[in-house]
């Protein structure tokens, strides 16, 4: 415990100076402080999106799914999201060059002028706001799990509001630059947590290859499709790889990092070794959790999550449990500030009249109000049964990916129209929710997949049915 307070002590920190750093070279204009001035060479902007999109998800939901369902999560997990790094050539690199020429700050910014439609800009806006409140708050959850495993006395929901306070504190200060400089530090912290984690625990166990023994003899299932609990279908494996490729690019805090890049060549280094680094390190937490089953681990229902520090805290030293607690707070700390500052920053500018002082100046009352949104959601809408990966797919995963066909079809499609997109998007999420009610079959594929499906087809309908843009705006949007 000892070791954690120091660690978290010095952690917090070195994210204060971090972010007062940042306020100080921080510019008074919206694209400064909402974009860092589209500055981030290849190494800033591969570790802010790496630390972005890993999470409580990476160091608790992984290894929670794992010690129930084995070693086909890190297939749908790590093939499904290294293959996500395609999608930053497909949708980032013309996200980059439209937002670089037409001076876009906003992932709504971007639909609204291509399809000439406010509505629809405020639609993309909602549903964005809308769907990633959950992970947000989420993440202060995972938070409060860390701090409560620690620290006894603390309670879980005063650990995820403390959590979202003093995320709240940095962002304010250093903005886009803040939170990415900020990333950084915790992707070093994290990739570093991980290594050590299952390192240790390996030796703990007796070596890589008995903790693998220990758990065959424990569950032989885990070793095979479709898994424990019979989870690994050929429909769920493909539900999720199709999630992540089409899901991601949607986070507002990845698709607003786009926009960021110095240059091509930034976006280019970051398709290369993004699936690298995450085909490596999510095996991690993936073997901790299957490892528990051979350890003789008693997890309760519902507690599921906390299997990786319980893990870390038997097998290793204090030094390491303490740091790899540290590492946890910073992978979910580090999605928390990107998603917080990205829905400020859509809120404030694609809403607000364009006056750089009184936008930026929203743009952080926004950050508090959202921050007590989170909270409400941590005290009031968090089931625990459901666990954090349960309660991401039905809600933040679910919303974001019917957003991608009218994204995809902004970037490449000509003769698509606002009505179509206005459609897909409505309809999409309906038919989210009539599948989430059981009211009609899923056929054993996620209700997001459907959803997705069901959405594209709208799309392209709907648009075949409404006339077109005239083809002097599309030739000069295209061509500009």
């Amino acid at each position: 415990m000892m070791f954690f307070i120091f660690f978290l002590l010095l952690y917090f920190l070195l994210l204060m100076i971090f972010g007062w750093y940042a306020h100080k070279k921080t510019k008074k204009t919206p694209e400064d402080y909402f974009l860092a001035s589209r500055s981030f060479g290849p190494f800033v902007l591969f570790f802010t999106l790496i630390a972005t999109n890993f999470s409580a998800f990476t160091f608790l939901g992984f290894a929670g799914k794992a010690y129930k369902s084995g070693f086909g999560q890190y297939g749908i997990m790590s093939f499904g999201t290294a293959m996500m790094a395609i999608m930053f050539y497909v949708v980032g690199r013309k996200v980059w060059l439209l937002g670089k020429k037409r001076g876009y700050i906003t992932p709504p910014e971007l639909i609204g002028d291509r399809f000439q439609s406010v509505f629809l800009k405020w639609l993309f806006l909602a549903v964005m706001v809308i769907f990633t409140i959950p992970y947000l708050a989420t993440q202060a959850i995972g938070a409060g799990y860390i701090i409560q495993s620690m620290v006894s006395d603390v309670s879980l929901e005063i650990g995820a509001v403390v959590t979202i306070l003093i995320i709240t504190v940095y962002v304010l200060l250093g903005g886009m630059r803040g939170s990415s400089w900020t990333d950084v530090l915790q992707g070093i912290i994290m990739i570093v947590a991980l290594f050590l984690a299952v390192v240790f625990v390996a030796m703990g166990l007796g070596g890589f290859e008995y903790a693998n023994h220990l758990a065959y003899n424990s569950n032989p299932s885990l070793f095979t499709r479709p898994g424990g609990e019979n989870f690994f279908t050929p429909q769920i494996w493909f539900s999720f790889m199709m999630l992540w490729i089409f899901c991601d690019p949607m986070f507002p805090q990845i698709f607003s990092r786009f926009y960021t890049a110095e240059n091509q060549r930034s976006l280019k280094y970051s398709m290369i070794f993004y699936p690298v680094v995450v085909s490596i390190l999510f095996f991690f937490p993936v073997l901790i959790g299957v490892w528990a089953n051979g350890a003789g681990i008693q997890i309760p229902s519902g507690s599921e999550d906390m299997v990786l520090p319980i893990m870390v805290e038997k097998f290793t030293p204090s030094w390491i449990f303490g740091f790899v607690m540290i590492g946890a707070l910073a992978a979910l700390m580090s999605t928390a500030d990107s998603q917080l500052f990205s829905l400020s920053t859509m809120l404030s500018h694609d809403i607000l009249p364009r006056r750089y002082k009184s936008e930026i100046i929203m743009g952080k009352i926004i950050i508090i109000a959202l921050s007590a949104f989170a909270i409400i959601f941590v005290l009031f809408g968090y089931n625990p049964h459901e666990g954090i990966m349960g309660t991401l797919v039905k809600t933040t995963f679910s919303g974001l990916v019917v957003l991608a066909p009218t994204a995809i079809a902004a970037l490449y499609w000509k003769r698509a129209t606002k009505y179509g997109c206005i459609a897909s998007v409505l309809i999409g999420e309906i038919s989210i929710f009539i599948l989430e009610m059981n009211i009609i079959p899923t056929f054993g594929f996620l209700s997001a997949i459907t959803g997705l499906l069901i959405s594209s087809i709208v799309l392209i309908v709907v648009s075949y049915l409404t006339p077109p843009q005239p083809k002097s705006f599309i030739d000069n949007y295209f061509n500009s």
